[in-house]
């Protein structure tokens, strides 16, 4: 996670809220995976039950957003997962799987939900939808802990984890576009967080994920002028997150 180059959201975002809408009715380029369902993990061993999967929205303003802001995340956590939308109607969310669906891709599968676009566009309160950047940093931040064997088995610090360095993207981007946006994303955070310690799918507490976020803000941040690299990164957000 090098501050060599500086980045920003491709156009201003005026039009986020007009995508919101047609997003629902808008789908092209279908691919074929068809693995078996395995639950309701943010990371998962496959994308059982998510249906279809998509490479464009229909959108094709959302589509430079969002493929833009992939390139961002590959270059600063040094991994290449393939990624796609879906019609996530369970309820809004978006996953990570090992499973290589496009061998040019090498590290995995990210799907982003179509509800869960249309959901942080609307409650978005700059109308710039940026937490979804965020939740993407987030997925790839389970990409880092699969391909770097971080954790040997899944638990709620595996999500903690993936929100530290979700944060560490989140000051990267507050560089290129400003901090105004940080309160917003960090309430996004709090409001997916759960009580539910007894559940398997449990993602930690709303405080633990705005806490795991902003700690990872404030490290990239303190690294201004004297940068860090990925493997820093890592290994400050595993014994952050050991606390919980």
């Amino acid at each position: 996670m090098t501050r060599n180059k500086k980045y920003r959201i491709s156009g201003r975002v005026s039009y986020l809220m007009y995508l919101a809408i047609i997003l629902l009715f808008a789908r092209c380029e279908p691919t074929e995976i068809t693995p078996k369902d395995e639950g309701g993990y943010c990371f998962v061993s496959s994308f059982g039950g998510l249906g279809q999967l998509y490479k464009s929205s229909g959108n094709q303003q959302l589509d430079q957003w969002h493929y833009g802001e992939y390139n961002n995340l590959a270059q600063k956590f040094g991994v290449m997962p393939d990624i796609y939308f879906y019609t996530d109607n369970s309820g809004a969310n978006a996953y990570f799987t090992e499973q290589v669906s496009n061998n040019q891709y090498p590290d995995g599968t990210v799907a982003i939900g179509f509800n869960l676009i249309n959901k942080e566009f609307a409650n978005s309160p700059t109308n710039s939808g940026i937490s979804i950047a965020i939740i993407m940093a987030h997925e790839f931040g389970h990409c880092v802990d699969a391909k770097y064997k971080v954790y040997s088995s899944h638990s709620f610090r595996n999500e903690l984890f993936a929100d530290y360095l979700a944060g560490c993207y989140l000051h990267l981007k507050s560089m290129a576009v400003g901090d105004q946006y940080v309160g917003e994303v960090a309430s996004s955070f709090y409001a997916i967080g759960d009580y539910s310690f007894n559940d398997p799918g449990h993602h930690g507490t709303p405080e633990q994920r705005r806490s795991c976020l902003m700690s990872g803000y404030n490290f990239s941040k303190s690294k201004v002028g004297i940068g860090y690299g990925l493997p820093e990164a890592i290994n400050n957000a595993k014994n952050y997150v050991a606390q919980f």
